[in-house]
């Protein structure tokens, strides 16, 4: 397994929110429509879960 990419983004809480509820809400075919095929697709959506975790640690949990 590689190492992981540690990301250190500053947010504003409203942007924070905005983009924990931007996760939750995009679908699988959004995301297939901005990536080159399937396999990218699930790459994407692991990162975004990724996101969505550390989103959640923080305090920001989309309702």
């Amino acid at each position: 397994m590689k190492q992981p990419v540690v990301i250190t983004a500053e947010l504003t809480p409203e942007n924070a929110q905005a983009l924990a509820q931007f996760i939750k809400h995009v679908s699988h075919e959004a995301i297939r429509a901005c990536v080159r095929d399937d396999a990218e697709t699930f790459l994407v959506r692991d990162a975004l879960d990724s996101l969505r975790e550390a989103l959640d640690l923080a305090g920001f949990d989309p309702k």
